[in-house]
């Protein structure tokens, strides 16, 4: 929607005709009867004729007469599905927040007319026996349970009981939606707790597991399902081990750690990496974990700098000032990089010299990279007698990054490129008190999924609980998820 016309900002009085009219449709300012003009497509002009006032008379009585039809439809659940199934209501048309969000997922569901009847009676039945249809959960709390009952139902042909027999047993709808993605494919009950995640995603790697979910529920081994890695005997076992809190990846990759034998800290480090988030470039990324595994007294907290100096060696592209204001991108700087004959003595020393060798990234081009579209945070907090003002913004260049990363000795600023291709998002969290310049104290990477996926303060340290209490606040308000490892 384009931004408020100027108009918009026009104060009374207005002429006494427009006056009445206003009255006529319950607007007492002229600003918000402007507001109605412009958001219904109407002239902002005071100055109207009869017929433009007609017009407009109609008009509201006409959506007068929709909000009335929509008013009845959300008293009753079952009309409202069965006019959304049908076709005869859509989203667009929807203004209540809840029942708008249930109606795109269904709208996304195969429309075919036998397909659409049978999830409108699915859903009316689940309706009848939960508060699933019409409320949101999942690990940030905002995701439409409707979204996996959908998914359920695409896969209807697959159900191992009949949705008819199945009844809720737990008061917490995370746990009934839970129950319900094992009544329907998990055979013998022992499909992975973590694994019910799976049926709310909606990315392009979510369907394969939830392809993976109902192989396990008929009691196979993952092993036998299309995996995106070769996975051994003792991987596949511990793959059902996994952290409750984990996503499907992160518990793949804590399946192969285990089985590699890496130490708990390492891997908790590494879930936390890119490498918890993605397999591209598996058969050069299996070995870092090798590498990993076989050097047990590897400090934990050099592993996120290591991998991210790994894939800007290996992967990332360089851009380079071939003469001023001419930028050319060149390959990577080491695209056959192997970990091969490394040792932790020599590879800790490269990434320390790449840390300062990021000084480079400060002659990169000045353009902002897009803004997200949640916000930043500010809030002010007591402690004691002194009061402190937290804030937290996005990184908007390549020079907010440098500095970031010259202030808080670590690499971030090699995040360049990610956040130029829209991959992820970097926020600095900083803090000011009565006198003195605000101090920066964490780092924190957002992926495309607005999941927060790392937060570190000077030198790689975790957050405070101070820290962490205002990156939780600034979640639930911008609506973030934060990743279960962190």
């Amino acid at each position: 929607m384009a931004l408020r016309p100027k108009y918009l900002q026009q104060a009374d009085p207005v002429p006494v005709t427009i006056e009445r009219h206003m009255a006529k449709l319950g607007f007492q300012r002229s600003r918000d009867y402007l507001d109605w003009c412009w958001r219904n497509g109407f002239d902002g002009s005071l100055d109207k004729s009869k017929v433009d006032l007609q017009e407009e008379v109609d008009t509201y009585a006409a959506l007068e007469l929709k909000r009335e039809a929509q008013s009845k439809l959300h008293r009753n659940p079952k009309a409202f599905l069965n006019s959304v199934c049908s076709g005869s209501i859509t989203s667009d048309e929807i203004e209540r927040p809840v029942y708008k969000a249930v109606a795109r997922e269904i709208e996304e569901s195969d429309s075919d007319p036998a397909k659409r009847n049978s999830l409108f009676e699915m859903l009316t039945l689940l309706n009848a026996k939960s508060d699933l249809v019409f409320k949101s959960g999942g690990a940030d709390n905002q995701t439409p349970f409707v979204r996996g009952l959908v998914k359920m139902h695409d896969r209807k042909a697959l159900w191992l009981r009949a949705i008819e027999s199945w009844k809720p047993k737990s008061k917490n709808l995370d746990r009934v939606f839970g129950e319900l993605t094992h009544h329907l494919f998990d055979k013998f009950g022992d499909v992975p707790t973590f694994m019910e995640a799976v049926w709310l995603r909606n990315d392009r790697p979510s369907w394969r597991f939830r392809d993976w979910y109902v192989h396990l529920g008929r009691g196979n081994n993952l092993r036998t399902a299309k995996t995106v890695v070769p996975l051994t005997k003792k991987m596949a076992h511990h793959f059902r081990l996994a952290p409750e809190g984990y996503t499907a990846e992160q518990a793949l990759r804590w399946a192969q750690l285990q089985a590699l034998g890496a130490s708990e800290a390492s891997i908790n480090s590494l879930v936390a990496t890119r490498l918890g988030r993605s397999f591209e470039n598996e058969s050069f990324w299996f070995s870092v974990l090798r590498f990993v595994a076989d050097n047990p007294m590897l400090d934990p907290r050099q592993i996120g700098p290591i991998v991210d100096y790994l894939h800007a060696q290996r992967y990332e592209p360089i851009d380079v000032e071939v003469e001023p204001g001419l930028w050319e991108t060149e390959p990577p700087p080491q695209p056959n990089l192997s970990m091969s004959g490394r040792t932790v003595n020599t590879l800790l020393r490269q990434v320390d010299e790449w840390h300062r060798s990021l000084g480079r990234y400060k002659n990169l081009p000045t353009e902002n990279y897009e803004k997200v579209e949640f916000s930043g945070f500010v809030v002010d907090r007591s402690s004691g007698s002194e009061s402190k003002r937290w804030t937290i913004r996005q990184l908007m260049n390549a020079r907010d990054l440098q500095i970031e990363s010259d202030e808080l000795r670590h690499c971030v600023a090699s995040y360049h490129w990610s956040c130029a291709k829209g991959a992820c998002s970097i926020w600095s969290l900083s803090v000011s008190g009565s006198a003195g310049p605000a101090e920066r104290r964490q780092t924190i990477e957002v992926d495309k999924n607005k999941i927060i996926v790392q937060c570190r303060g000077l030198a790689n340290r975790d957050p405070t609980n101070e820290e962490w209490s205002i990156v939780n606040a600034w979640a639930s308000d911008a609506g973030l998820r934060i990743a279960e490892y962190l």
